[in-house]
């Protein structure tokens, strides 16, 4: 169980010990992206990104909640229910969209205002981060409960969360917001150093390195992304369960 050290070197020490479902979801991003490019697929895109997360996501959460190994440990839930992979989708997705519909109900109104477009952008993103924080620290622990088996409502999700809010919400703002504006740095200078284009086979023809390299890059800033939010997300749902249980044995990390 990772619940040693903040939350940044817990997420690189699981980041070390899965680094074969690091590798598993890296590749799975590049050929998707790869293929994406090749059939001009323009539609999918976000359910395809939420299951290949899930290749790192449910690992992530078996390290911290689990006393096994992560492939023991995936072993056992897998037969415990089978199902359990296409419920942690569902519920993930679900939190997604209910993340996103006041920024879209926010977009709308700006849009009818004086702000130009590089504000509003500025703003709705912004403002995704925020609600994404509020509202997986809220409901973001039905998660982890699928992975523990235990209930994995939206009421009980609510329950807990209103437990570990406080704990959760400022550190999932660093996981969500933070992380985000790092990885657009990264990517950003490696696509300014390496001369990257925006395509792995441009219309010149042959195949661009640079943009592998700048697209590798992102893909595992995404991959130590989705490990600390399933730390931060593990660890909530261990202090509400003890806390229900009068028995409080996760102490508050520094951030």
């Amino acid at each position: 169980m990772e619940n040693d050290g903040n939350i940044w070197s817990a997420s690189f020490r699981i980041m070390k010990k899965d680094a074969a479902y690091v590798l598993a979801y890296c590749a799975a991003i590049l050929i998707f992206l790869a293929i994406q490019e090749t059939m001009e697929m323009t539609s999918g895109n976000t359910i395809a990104l939420v299951f290949a997360s899930m290749i790192l996501a449910i690992p992530a959460h078996l390290s911290v909640l689990s006393r096994l190994s992560t492939a023991e440990a995936m072993r056992e839930l897998h037969s415990k229910d089978p199902r359990y992979f296409i419920s942690f989708a569902f519920r993930t997705i679900a939190l997604g969209i209910t993340s996103c519909a006041p920024v879209l109900a926010l977009i709308i109104f700006l849009i009818g205002g004086a702000l130009g477009r590089t504000s509003v952008i500025a703003i709705a993103v912004l403002s995704l981060f925020l609600f994404a924080a509020l509202v997986f620290a809220k409901w973001g622990t039905m998660l982890p409960a699928i992975v523990m088996q235990s209930d994995k409502s939206f009421a009980a999700a609510g329950r807990r969360g209103s437990v570990s809010f406080f704990y959760t919400f400022p550190r999932l703002l660093l996981s969500f917001g933070l992380m985000s504006i790092v990885h657009f740095a990264a990517v950003a200078a490696s696509v300014i150093w390496l001369g990257a284009g925006e395509y792995f086979f441009p219309a010149a023809g042959g195949f661009d390195f640079a943009f592998l390299v700048s697209a590798m890059i992102s893909t595992a800033i995404n991959g130590y992304q989705i490990i600390m939010s399933a730390v931060i997300l593990s660890r909530a749902y261990l202090r509400a369960e003890n806390a229900a249980n009068i028995n409080d044995l996760v102490p508050v990390e520094p951030i």
